[in-house]
């Protein structure tokens, strides 16, 4: 099992890094189109909301969730990582709906044009560490009954 654990923690935290080499998503603001990198979104995110854009932290927010999922697992703590992965997910996906995001401070919206594959690619990250973790949490109750 401690096998597994490592190797499921690798693997969302490679994909989570991969993420990061991508594109996130594309906006039309002001009739042009702007790209965001996935890197950018991550390390500006954490001061979005001293912009005014809420919606746009609580999305990122997800990455908090994430990585306490990570860590729930490090811990042998699976539920929690399990809930904690399906918090991040449920926020994480939240973004697919939104149809515009703040593009300045001054309050201006710019409509959302693609989401990309790193916002994919994040994504699946969550995806993976939260199905891992449900996974190997059934495994654990398996184990303790049969012994």
């Amino acid at each position: 099992m401690r096998e597994l654990k490592g190797k499921v923690i690798v693997i969302s935290l490679l994909i989570f890094v991969l993420s990061l080499f991508f594109d996130a998503f594309t906006v039309e603001d002001m009739g042009k189109i702007k790209i965001y990198k996935s890197v950018e979104v991550f390390l500006i995110g954490p001061v979005s909301f001293l912009g005014g854009a809420g919606k746009e932290f609580l999305v990122w927010t997800a990455n908090i969730w994430f990585l306490i999922s990570v860590v729930c697992i490090l811990k042998r703590h699976y539920l929690s990582s399990f809930i904690t992965g399906i918090v991040a997910f449920i926020i994480s996906g939240a973004f697919i709906f939104l149809e515009e995001i703040l593009a300045a401070e001054n309050g201006r919206m710019a409509s959302i044009y693609s989401l990309d594959a790193g916002y994919f690619l994040w994504l699946a990250s969550i995806l993976f560490v939260t199905c891992s973790a449900g996974y190997i949490h059934i495994i654990n109750k398996k184990d303790a009954q049969s012994a």
